[in-house]
């Protein structure tokens, strides 16, 4: 037996060898011999390189284009205005209102600048049934903002208390305790979209609250000045606390982006999502199926690509929701203890979703899979972490896509947000199941074309095989 020494060629003769294994001549790339081969692997190559680049710009033009003018477009953020102070306060009374007014040109001017968000006025009608005096009938302001928040009918409510003018007055009048902070409230929900909420709601909401409580106080401070007895009120007001910036503000939070952990499984989490399922596609495809494929029946085959990757996303979407859990995301508050399994089962409808998919994908373009993997991630991250609202209209495919409606859900569970699951499992539930049969029917396909081509092969045999009997029948006559 010769040792494994006497196969295994050293160092030195893989660098130095002219020839193949198996006696076949080795020529270097810049040799004529190579003219033919080297024209065939340069139009590949170069062929390949297009079409990347081509993709490329399509692909990515739709992430970026995401991000494009969002500016101008802050205005779609709509802040209701409830001027109470102006209500309660009506010009001609002792002390008509100075903040509903000076909030109302902020306003104005705001509208001037970019960005700006699409901040209006609640009609009268609307203000008419808000309880905006002591004994009054109709609805709480608070109550009625938190539920046009909640409900998502506006990114945020700027109430400018009734109190607002009279409050102050009554303090550089009277002596009674001023609160500033108790002159506007604004509402919001931080969780609908963190970055949302942070770079247009909640900022430019402030700022124009700030340059209306400043120019209120300007306002005040001259009508204070005009009075015979200003100095006796400057005393009296600031003992109250109504003369040092009497007009600012507070914030209610009414969903908190709190748990940072459950960043990952409502942004950027999402996108691993795809991945892991797209390793199913890719191993089971190329590693799994081929070894029983041919012993399969037509009905076998299909159920056996429709249940393995099912199972498997089952499996997968547990361990991806316990990863969550493991770093102390709390599902119970919209849900309770409930609330991981409903996550749960979003995650495994989400990938299936996007499994079959990529399934189907997988059969039909074959090596050009990979672009089509480039152009689903994209097309699902484009719509997932920026608010829709504020991305040009093309972009409301999102609302159809697997991974918003995911995302929509995972806010629901995590962080109370409104409740969409309904819609959110519907459109998932919807893609897999027209891919589960769009799959069925892509196997059967290719099973009869499988069969169809064999029997061409199996055919054409028979014909050579009949002429070659039929030459030699003639040759043996001749003899």
């Amino acid at each position: 037996m010769s040792s494994p020494n006497t196969t295994s060629p050293s160092m030195k003769n893989v660098l130095s060898s002219k020839e193949t294994p198996d006696g076949k001549h080795r020529i270097g790339f810049f040799s004529a011999d190579m003219f033919q081969a080297k024209r065939t692997w340069a139009k590949l190559t170069f062929l390949t390189f297009g079409l990347i680049t081509v993709f490329m710009f399509l692909f990515l033009s739709i992430y970026f284009g995401s991000y494009y003018k969002q500016i101008p477009r802050a205005d779609h953020f709509s802040i209701e205005l409830l001027l109470l102070d102006t209500l309660a306060s009506p010009a001609g009374s002792p002390h008509p209102a100075i903040l509903g007014p000076a909030l109302r040109q902020a306003v104005s001017q705001a509208l001037t600048t970019q960005p700006h968000l699409g901040w209006w006025e609640a009609d009268a009608a609307t203000l008419q049934t808000l309880r905006i005096a002591p004994g009054g009938q109709g609805l709480d302001p608070y109550e009625y903002a938190m539920a046009r928040v909640l409900n998502q009918d506006v990114w945020g409510v700027i109430i400018v208390n009734a109190n607002a003018t009279s409050g102050v007055w009554a303090g550089l009048t009277e002596g009674t305790m001023w609160e500033p902070t108790g002159a506007m409230t604004f509402l919001y929900e931080e969780a609908r979209n963190f970055y949302a909420a942070g770079q247009y709601v909640s900022r430019l909401s402030t700022e124009l609250m700030t340059s209306a409580g400043s120019a209120a106080a300007t306002t005040l401070a001259s009508q204070i000045l005009a009075l015979g007895n200003a100095s006796a009120v400057l005393t009296t007001g600031a003992q109250a606390g109504a003369v040092i910036a009497p007009f600012s503000y507070n914030l209610h939070n009414l969903r908190p982006f709190d748990q940072l952990a459950g960043i990952a499984g409502t942004t950027v989490g999402t996108i691993y999502l795809i991945i892991f399922t797209f390793l199913i596609s890719v191993t089971w495809n190329t590693k799994g199926l081929p070894l029983i494929q041919e012993q399969l029946t037509m009905s076998s085959e299909v159920l056996v690509k429709v249940l393995v990757p099912f199972i498997a996303y089952f499996w997968l979407s547990l361990h991806y929701s316990l990863v969550s859990l493991a770093f102390l995301v709390n599902f119970t508050r919209q849900f309770g203890k409930g609330g991981f399994v409903v996550y749960w089962m979003l995650n495994w409808i989400t990938m299936s979703a996007l499994g079959f998919v990529m399934e189907t994908a997988f059969l039909w373009l074959g090596p050009f899979f990979p672009f089509f993997l480039v152009f689903w991630v994209i097309l699902n991250v484009s719509v997932a972490f920026l608010d829709i609202a504020d991305t040009a209209s093309f972009y409301r495919y999102g609302y159809f896509l697997p991974i918003w409606n995911s995302v929509d859900g995972a806010k629901c569970i995590i962080f109370a947000t409104k409740n969409h699951l309904v819609q959110n499992f519907t459109v998932n539930l919807g893609w897999m199941a027209a891919f589960m049969l769009f799959l069925g029917l892509t196997v059967l396909r290719q099973r009869r074309q499988k069969t169809t081509g064999m029997m061409k092969e199996k055919w054409e045999e028979m014909k050579k095989q009949d002429e070659k009997e039929g030459r030699g029948g003639v040759r043996s006559a001749e003899r």
